[in-house]
């Protein structure tokens, strides 16, 4: 079943440690999908007559599984996740009809009208994702943004991210902080605080020391 050109995608984050993904495709295509996919610690299997050696490298390091095989719907079996990256428009059509007779999930590359669900641009930093859409609309236009957010997400952004997460835990578990309207006023001055400049100058000891001292100054 084809999907709808007006089709509108809903962003969602997945626990892809419960979803094994299927990769139909051995290219370039499927080691940047295989890249993307082991950033968020997904399990992978590609399978494909012909694979290339960046994934091949994947396999050594033992990060994917690999079947080298021409696809066949028996492989879909105990996959929810499909990703199909070949550029034979029959092997795709394939894919998708199987897929919707087994109720699984598929992304075709470069095809949002054969997508049950697409790929944003992500910006990781730790905790950190930040995603771009366009629906599918203008890839060339979520890249350059994407490059944009990397200049502003910068890599310290991970030790940001860290200060944050234990900050909050160190909120919700400290008794002076059982009031909402308290809380809310402590992670303001958290947000406040220029931890990019502190990080950079003073490094993340310092960064603790002045997390801590933002909880002392609370009664």
């Amino acid at each position: 079943m084809r999907k709808s050109e007006n089709s509108i995608f809903f962003p969602i984050l997945l626990n892809l440690q419960k979803f094994p993904c299927l990769i139909v495709g051995g290219g370039k295509v499927a080691h940047r999908k295989a890249q993307s996919l082991l950033l968020f610690s997904a399990k992978i299997t590609v399978i494909s007559p012909r694979i290339c050696k960046p994934l091949k490298e994947l396999q050594k390091s033992k990060k994917i599984k690999l079947i080298t095989k021409s696809y066949s719907k028996d492989y879909l079996k105990n996959f929810k996740i499909v990703f199909s990256t070949t550029d034979n428009k029959k092997v795709n059509e394939q894919v998708r009809k199987d897929c919707n007779n087994e109720g699984i999930l598929l992304n075709v590359a470069d095809n949002p009208s054969l997508c049950d669900f697409i790929l944003p641009a992500n910006v990781k930093r730790g905790a950190l994702t930040v995603s771009i859409s366009s629906q599918g609309k203008a890839p060339f236009m979520v890249s350059e943004l994407k490059k944009k957010s990397e200049h502003i997400f910068s890599p310290v952004y991970i030790n940001i991210m860290e200060l944050a997460g234990e900050f909050r835990k160190r909120l919700l578990t400290n008794g002076k902080f059982k009031s909402p309207k308290t809380r809310t006023k402590a992670f303001n001055k958290f947000l406040m605080i220029d931890w990019e400049s502190i990080l950079g100058q003073e490094g993340k000891n310092k960064a603790h020391k002045h997390l801590r001292e933002i909880l002392k100054d609370f009664k």
